[in-house]
């Protein structure tokens, strides 16, 4: 894995910030969604994910050079459901796509070797393909991981992909706390993002642990509607952006506590 830098700025260098928030699109219309991206964008947002729920994996290959010409600074980012993230790939990689999603990075906690793994970083190489992958471990509707595993996961992970990305149980619902720290000490200080169920209301409690927030539901006007809510995304996005560490430490330094906490 040479070619992936697993320090623990890589989102400072990219983002320029400690904590990072992508809001996630649901393109049901190009209107709509061109909308959402502009409420992303005077949100202050970090970029935005498109995915496959609305139009469909060709309709969103065929709009990301419209959105691009558009917002030409924007990070755009995909998760296509369903597909392989290899797979996906091959389908962006002469498109303006810095970062690929897939639910199921499909880990073994228990194995030192990755199939699934290898086959991503092959085709990595093969395409030299330089964005993020954000990886899925432990995520909603895929293969279960007890929360005594959470931590192999999150450290045999962290070998594989940039962003260890998980979820709570479902679309809406929070993961627990305890959850996020077991997948925090297996980390280290590889980055870690969270999706589902986070919001406003909520966030503060995660921003000691998680890095990158994939927000969809808790900022649209109704579940999949994608539609932004300006003043949730707005609010949300400043508690993300404002956040600090409590202790003037470095970043090695600060995760360093989590490693050892009991769970």
């Amino acid at each position: 894995m040479d070619d992936i830098n697993h320090n623990q700025n890589v989102l400072q260098r990219i983002f320029r910030r400690l904590r990072v928030f992508l809001p996630v699109i649901h393109p049901i219309s190009k209107v709509n969604a061109l909308n959402s991206i502009q409420t992303a964008i005077e949100s202050d947002a970090d970029g935005i994910f498109l995915i496959n729920q609305g139009m469909s994996i060709s309709q969103i290959l065929d709009f990301i050079p419209q959105v691009h010409r558009l917002y030409p600074d924007l990070w755009i980012g995909v998760n296509f459901l369903g597909l392989k993230p290899e797979k996906v790939i091959e389908l962006i990689v002469n498109l303006p796509v810095s970062g690929i999603w897939s639910d199921n990075a499909d880990i073994d906690e228990k194995s030192d070797t990755q199939l699934a793994g290898e086959r991503f970083q092959n085709m990595r190489q093969k395409t030299n393909w330089q964005g993020l992958y954000f990886g899925g471990v432990a995520f909603k509707y895929q293969r279960k991981v007890p929360i005594l595993l959470l931590p192999d996961a999150a450290n045999k992970a962290s070998t594989w992909m940039d962003i260890i990305t998980s979820s709570g149980p479902g679309t809406g619902y929070a993961a627990s706390v305890k959850r996020v720290k077991a997948l925090r000490k297996g980390a280290g200080t590889h980055p870690l993002a969270l999706a589902s169920g986070i919001s406003p209301e909520n966030v503060a409690k995660f921003l000691p642990y998680i890095d990158v927030y994939l927000v969809a539901s808790a900022i649209e006007t109704a579940k999949y509607s994608g539609i932004l809510v300006p003043e949730r995304t707005k609010l949300l996005s400043e508690k993300i952006h404002n956040w600090k560490p409590t202790r003037k430490i470095g970043f090695t330094s600060f995760y360093s506590l989590f490693r050892n906490t009991r769970l």
